[in-house]
């Protein structure tokens, strides 16, 4: 039988690795979500045919996150998916940069954007369908590796003001944008859990899946071109020696057999690393009041006006 897997971010990094494991299996179908599918070469040579389908994405824009959930239940056409990775992500080091939508733009497109995306997809997941979100040790101030590049946990203010980037005005730019990721990351822990609390049996099953450092992938981006150069040059090799270092293929293998069932086939509420263990989340994502709160925004912005789809990006104000 066909399985359908639909991965966001997997034009590089360990959602490319992720995506080339899913289609190992013959059976296997995924449904990428991409800002730039034109640009997606390493992608395309993945797969032909109906196997792979690349549709454009922008997570950072509830616009452009509608249209591709509605473009997906039309290519599904009352199909279901066999699992959802909210895989793709972005760290922005310099000053606070809001959305069309209004949201600070790190947390829309590492978080608010998948949860809506989930929210709008939940009638096509298959029974007890895994969902999940990529994590990272950067929420966890106890975290001595993440402390090491600079992180010092998720701060969260509450979601009204962690949706406004409004988190810490004292720290300089470069903390301010690092603060912002790592709090990104604790809301959808929390989201996670409060979604494996209220999800009844048959329904999806809910995960955080912390992948560990990865040097060399994409996420430095929007670093300086000298942090730029150490990310794919010499972190990838330093890194063998630092605790919690993987590779996007090590990672992508175990988010794999996660989203096929390998792995927790009948748990839902897990939080795990690349090495397929169950693993601690931070004594603040295990907060009921702040799961809940954050659920139930995700409730709202999936109910907000602004996610007609047949409302262009450009009209929203």
């Amino acid at each position: 039988m066909t399985a359908i897997h639909l991965v966001t971010g997997g034009t590089s990094g360990i959602g490319l690795e992720l995506v080339r494991f899913l289609l190992d299996d013959p059976e296997s179908q995924v449904v990428v979500g991409a800002r730039r599918p034109a640009e997606a070469t390493a992608l395309r040579g993945l797969a032909r045919g109906e196997r792979l389908e690349i549709l454009p994405l922008d997570l950072a824009s509830l616009a452009s996150t509608v249209a591709f959930a509605d473009a997906v239940m039309t290519r599904l056409a009352g199909g279901r998916l066999a699992s959802l990775a909210a895989n793709a992500g972005v760290q922005i080091p310099g000053g606070r940069r809001l959305t069309v939508d209004g949201y600070e733009e790190t947390l829309q497109a590492n978080w608010l954007g998948h949860a809506v995306l989930v929210e709008r997809l939940l009638p096509a997941l298959a029974p007890g369908a895994p969902v999940v979100f990529t994590a990272s040790g950067t929420h966890d101030p106890a975290s001595g590796t993440a402390r090491l590049f600079g992180f010092r946990g998720g701060l969260y203010r509450g979601i009204d003001r962690v949706a406004r980037g409004d988190l810490d005005a004292n720290a300089s730019e470069k903390q301010q944008g690092m603060d912002r990721y790592a709090t990104s990351k604790l809301v959808a822990i929390l989201h996670v859990y409060a979604r494996a609390r209220s999800t009844v049996p048959g329904g999806p099953r809910w995960f955080a899946y912390d992948p560990g450092l990865m040097p060399g992938t994409g996420l430095a981006r929007d670093r300086s071109a000298l942090e730029r150069w150490a990310w794919s040059t010499i972190l990838p090799v330093v890194a063998r020696a630092i605790p919690g270092s993987s590779t996007p293929r090590r990672s992508a293998a175990t988010y794999a057999r996660l989203l096929t069932g390998r792995l927790f086939p009948q748990e839902s509420g897990v939080h795990l690393d690349f090495s397929g263990r169950r693993t601690a989340s931070s004594a603040d994502s295990q907060r009921q009041e702040w799961q809940d709160e954050v659920a139930e925004y995700a409730r709202m912005a999936a109910r907000d006006r602004r996610t007609d789809a047949a409302e262009p990006a450009a009209r929203i104000p």
